[in-house]
């Protein structure tokens, strides 16, 4: 079980509207975005679709 200060990376899926655990997914590609933000290309397990979102880091899934 992950403890409260550990991070991990977040990726959201447009199709299914929920966070997915960057590491639960299947990766793609990795690019940076003009403000040098990581961008992760990845195949959702869930709905087997592609989608490309910006990483975030947190210690719980993100809100919203």
């Amino acid at each position: 079980m992950t403890g409260y200060g550990t991070l991990r990376n977040w990726v959201w899926c447009e199709d299914c509207l929920e966070w997915k655990d960057a590491d639960e997914v299947s990766f793609v590609g990795i690019e940076e975005d003009s403000y040098g933000k990581d961008v992760l290309t990845f195949d959702c397990d869930k709905c087997k679709n592609e989608n490309k979102n910006n990483i975030v880091s947190s210690p719980t899934r993100p809100r919203g």
